[in-house]
Order: C-alpha cells, then sequence, then structure tokens
C-alpha cells in the first residue's frame, strides 16, 4: 500500500477523488504524480473488490488473490535467524514501524526497551466487566511474539485475523459505516474507562477494522497509554478526529447529530459519552441496522 504523509507536518494525508491529496491537519494540497495515482488507484480497486467480495463470501478466494501482492522484507535477527514479513501496509508512529501482515501486526521499536515496556504494562493492565459475555479482551492487543532484531530494534508481533486492516487503508467512507466504527470506539472506551487507562493514541493507524463483521480493535499506538486518573477526554476527542476523518467526502451528506457530535465536546466520561452516542444513532441513524460495505459507495 501506498502512504502519503503531508510534507509540510508530517500527518497522514487523505486521497480525494480527483487524485489531489489533502492534509486534514495543515490544509495542504498537493497533487499525485500519473504513475503515483494509476498506482494507488488499482490498488484501492483490488482492496474494495476484496472488501466487497468478503461482503457476500466469507470464503471466498480474494482472500488470497489480494495477499498475492504482499511485499516482503527480511530482517535478521540479534540470535542468527532470519525474519520474513510479507504485508500489504506499511506505516510510521511516533518512530515506530509498523506492518500489516496477514495474522499479525508487527511493531518496530527503536529507544526499544521503555516504550516495549509500556506496551506490555499498559496492555496487560485492561480489565473487563465480570458480566462480559462479548469477549472484549479480542479487541485488545493480544501479544504473540517478541524479537530483537541485529540492529538493535525490538519487534512486537500482536496477533490479528486475516481480514482485518488499519483503519487508514479505507479512505472516505459513508457515514452509516463511519457510525458502527464509532460505535466499536465508544465500546472500547468504555474499557479504557473501567480499566483506568488513558491511550492516548486513538487514530487511523491504531485502529483496525473487519469490515465483514464490523468489528474495530485497538491493536496500535499502546506505547502511549497510561493511568488517567478520571480522565478519558483525549481518547473522546480521537474518537470524533477519527470520525471526521474517515467520512472525508461524505461528511456533508451526514446526519446534522452526527455532525453535532462530532465537532462537540465529549461528556464528562465514557459511559455518559456513550450515551450521548446512543441518542446519534437513534434519532440520526434511525436506529442500529447492519449495512454491508458496498463497493460502488466508495471512492478513490
Amino acid at each position: 500500500m501506498i502512504n502519503f504523509k503531508c510534507r509540510n507536518c508530517g500527518g497522514e494525508m487523505t486521497v480525494s477523488q480527483t487524485g489531489e491529496m489533502v492534509c486534514s491537519y495543515c490544509g495542504g494540497h498537493f497533487v499525485f504524480s500519473d504513475k503515483d495515482l494509476s498506482e494507488y488507484k488499482e490498488f484501492r480497486y483490488r482492496m474494495l473488490a476484496y472488501l466487497s467480495a468478503l461482503s457476500d463470501n466469507p470464503d471466498t478466494k480474494e482472500t488470497e488473490n489480494i495477499w498475492r501482492r504482499a511485499e516482503q522484507k527480511d530482517f535478521a535477527l540479534e540470535d542468527g535467524r532470519n525474519l520474513t514479513v510479507s504485508y500489504l501496509f506499511k506505516g510510521e508512529k511516533d518512530g515506530v514501524t509498523v506492518y500489516t501482515a496477514r495474522r499479525n501486526v508487527l511493531f518496530f521499536f527503536s529507544e526499544a526497551e521503555e516504550r516495549v515496556s509500556r506496551f506490555y504494562r499498559m496492555s496487560e493492565k485492561l480489565i473487563y466487566p465480570s458480566a462480559d459475555i462479548k469477549d472484549l479482551s479480542k479487541f485488545f492487543p493480544q501479544i504473540s511474539g517478541k524479537f530483537r532484531i541485529a540492529d538493535g530494534r525490538i519487534v512486537v508481533a500482536v496477533s490479528k485475523d486475516e481480514e482485518l486492516f488499519p483503519l487508514s487503508a479505507f479512505g472516505s467512507l459513508p457515514p452509516e459505516h463511519a457510525a458502527w466504527i464509532v460505535s466499536r470506539l465508544e465500546n472500547i472506551c468504555c474499557v479504557l474507562e473501567y480499566s483506568d487507562i488513558g491511550h492516548n493514541g486513538i487514530d487511523l493507524e491504531s485502529v483496525f477494522i473487519n469490515a465483514r463483521t464490523h468489528q474495530a480493535y485497538l491493536l496500535g499506538g499502546w506505547w502511549n497509554a497510561s493511568p488517567h486518573d478520571g480522565g478519558s477526554q483525549n481518547d473522546l476527542f480521537a474518537i470524533r478526529a477519527v470520525a471526521r476523518r474517515i467520512t472525508g467526502v461524505g461528511y456533508d451528506r451526514s446526519p446534522e447529530q452526527f455532525k453535532r457530535f462530532v465537532n462537540g465536546a465529549p461528556a464528562g466520561d465514557a459511559y455518559e459519552d456513550f450515551a450521548l452516542w446512543d441518542k446519534v444513532i437513534e434519532e440520526g441513524f434511525h436506529g442500529r441496522k447492519f449495512r454491508k460495505l458496498d463497493l460502488s459507495t466508495l471512492g478513490f
């Protein structure tokens, strides 16, 4: 996958249907070369075709087809072994390089010890209600491995299913799909509130979604997490920023209740904020309805 960073501020850029890149952070505008635009459109089309096929048939061979396009990179480990990573997406956040492989997300840490320690410590600090019947733990990191590379970096591997991709891979989504993502993130923030944790890194790179099953996972950014001492405002503001970015060109046709929510201040805590969001679902989207991701509604 081609990743684009703003030349002015380093923020992730949104690709419009005209081929122009727009930075949501500083407002910078840049234009693709013909070659870059062609490559982006080809990959984007194949990715959306794959997601559309999954919506109709979860056993489709499209999974194999999309993973044939994976890039591959080899890393020498400190113990002399070799680590081969086949990945569809590569990104960077806070100096941490992130590879999305088929069944793992791999986080490459430089200046590693403190960040890796915080990743482990804060993700292990999560607690869940005793009446948890939804197995909420699966939406948070399940660490499957840890390696030290010969150059000194540490790699932390987090398990994932093969239909799980970073939210940044999806571009603009229709408001009704932005809505279910916000719902899942509000659920996630309730778990963070219950655990007295501030994640401090909810964005398009740390959130991963399964577009077929409408599930969202908070796998990245845990090196910024900390005890929040009763304040969850950073994460609730972050949900709103994510919602504005993923609606993209569809923001103008979003329900007014949705616009007020994403541009307004959060409630006092995650539980109260979820109640606010629930009103948006009922009044703005006329209740909770499962809508299949439709290829024809998505732009390049």
